[in-house]
């Protein structure tokens, strides 16, 4: 299988797979397969099932992301990425990324902040030996708690590009390739839909939605799902200019209906995005539709403070052993409050983790930091 990346406006060729935008028309520049054949491999982990239509390379960053569940909220159907390792969708890409970077050498990035991207890719880049800086035209624009996160990484902020290091902006043809993974779980587990519902700030998602079906299609699949990308009313998706011959509907919801939406799904003890709330909105009133949505259920911060301590106990007594051998020495609370708890605290960088092989899995070791 050979791959191009091709500007889908002036078919502008390039290398460079970070290359978001073409030099000469300012066009989105995607990845494209010639001569493939779809299969899955099982025997990889999370999105990698899919490397028939992946750019594949000589390492893989894999943490867990993909797979996420499908499930139902009254009597909409919804696939939840807030499974993955840091809640987000964008996982997905972050893996990929974080691939090709290690596969590639290369010792210093520069990532351009957006929220949720920023993290989940530093995230990935943790245990590696890649040096991260983040550039943001005003730190002002920066949400508070991920100040707060790039001081405990020690990740020092910019405030002017850095031509001389890798600089990785959200919108790369290996976030596309990321993103579309979703529709490709959705095919495999034969979900009875024809109908997807995504949020839409810039649009990205939905674009690479769509990318996948469009590769799903080349490749002789018989799929057919019509892509429908949700936003508030007057709220410009950029990204969503680039589909050609339609496959992407665009539906604008009023900020009073969303409010609408988000209140009904908190009021069920959801914790989730006004765009997710929108979503699940939509999905309500369609049939045989799926809602891409993040949503968790709320929980009591004491409680998680109670748990977080009783594993920082076992930690200091028994470090390096996997989230469920820390369970097993103190079972004072469900498995699953341990999940969740070890899960910020990771994220927080509270505790520290080495992956290792234990025959065919690979398992989180932790450690306090």
């Amino acid at each position: 299988m050979k791959i191009k990346l091709k500007c889908i406006n002036c078919d502008f060729e390039s290398r460079d797979l970070l290359n978001g935008l073409c030099p000469l028309c300012g066009g989105l520049m995607i990845i494209q397969y010639e001569n493939a054949v779809f299969y899955i491999d099982r025997s990889k982990p999370g999105i990698w099932r899919y490397s028939s239509l992946l750019p594949v390379f000589s390492k893989t960053i894999s943490m867990g992301e993909g797979l996420t569940p499908v499930s139902r909220i009254d009597s909409v159907l919804i696939k939840n990425e807030k499974f993955n390792p840091t809640g987000s969708y964008i996982d997905r890409a972050s893996s990929i990324i974080a691939s090709y970077l290690i596969s590639n050498g290369v010792n210093n990035v520069l990532i351009k902040y957006t929220e949720d991207f920023t993290r989940s890719l530093i995230y990935y880049l943790r245990n590696t030996s890649i040096d991260i800086d983040v550039y943001v035209d005003n730190i002002m624009d920066i949400e508070s708690s991920d100040l707060q996160f790039f001081v405990n990484n020690d990740i020092d902020v910019l405030t002017k590009p850095n031509i001389s290091v890798v600089n990785i902006d959200y919108v790369n043809p290996l976030t596309i390739e990321g993103l579309k993974t979703i529709v490709f779980e959705i095919y495999e587990k034969r979900i009875d839909v024809d109908k997807i519902i995504v949020p839409a700030e810039t649009g990205l998602l939905a674009f690479s939605l769509n990318k996948g079906l469009k590769d799903l299609v080349k490749t002789g699949v018989d799929v057919d799902y019509e892509i429908i990308a949700v936003t508030f009313k007057n709220n410009e998706v950029p990204l969503l200019r680039y589909v050609k011959n339609g496959g992407i509907k665009l539906v604008e919801i009023s900020e009073e209906e969303a409010y609408s939406s988000f209140k009904k799904l908190v009021r069920k003890g959801f914790r989730t995005k006004l765009l997710a709330a929108i979503c699940y909105s939509i999905a309500e009133s369609l049939e045989r539709s799926i809602a891409i949505v993040t949503a968790g259920y709320k929980t009591h911060s004491s409680r998680v403070s109670e748990v977080k301590k009783v594993i920082r106990e076992v930690l200091l007594n028994k470090p390096n052993i996997s989230a469920y051998m820390i369970w097993k020495e103190k079972s004072v609370y469900s498995l699953r409050a341990f999940y969740k708890a070890i899960k910020d605290m990771e994220l927080k960088r509270e505790i520290c983790f080495e992956i290792v092989n234990k025959g065919r899995r690979k398992v989180k070791l932790y450690r306090l930091c």
